[in-house]
């Protein structure tokens, strides 16, 4: 569950001088103002979120830049359960190229088509291993939001 109600960018609240590794995920966290220990629990990169445990109290944090924010306001999710999904327009725009062909195996970051959107190329990256079973688009051709441009096959 995520906390809308506490968001606040870090560095507009509070800046951290130092953090203390204590051991055994135990960290000491000394601000201008105060200093806190903190346990984390759990990191999980891909959907940049961290579960830490603060004076008996578990709380999950999740880390946003300006394009996490941006592609959250265009209705775009990015999750741990896209990551085995097929290639899908994350925005209606314009097929600029194709980098893979069908049979191809690639790793997690090879580029796999160039699309572009809102006067932007976007670069479409592999989010794991895997290999290109079908292409279901081509150079020129126009998408919209959400069609399935290229099959997967998880490695």
């Amino acid at each position: 569950m995520e906390n809308l109600i506490k968001t606040f960018e870090l560095n507009k609240q509070s800046s951290i001088t130092q953090i203390y590794d204590l051991g055994k995920n135990v960290y000491k966290i000394t601000t201008d103002v105060t200093s806190e220990i903190i346990e984390v629990l759990a990191i999980d990169f891909d959907n940049k979120s961290m579960t830490i445990r603060h004076k008996h109290n578990t709380h999950d944090l999740v880390f946003k830049n300006n394009l996490d924010l941006v592609l959250d306001s265009m209705g775009i999710k990015r999750s741990q359960e896209n990551l085995h999904a097929d290639v899908k327009a994350p925005m209606p725009g314009k097929v600029i190229d194709v980098v893979v062909k069908e049979g191809d195996t690639i790793v997690k970051g090879d580029a796999i088509l160039i699309l572009e959107a809102m006067k932007m190329e976007n670069v479409l990256k592999a989010e794991n291993d895997c290999s290109i079973k079908k292409i279901l688009i081509e150079p020129s051709q126009n998408v919209e939001k959400n069609q399935i441009l290229i099959e997967l096959d998880p490695a």
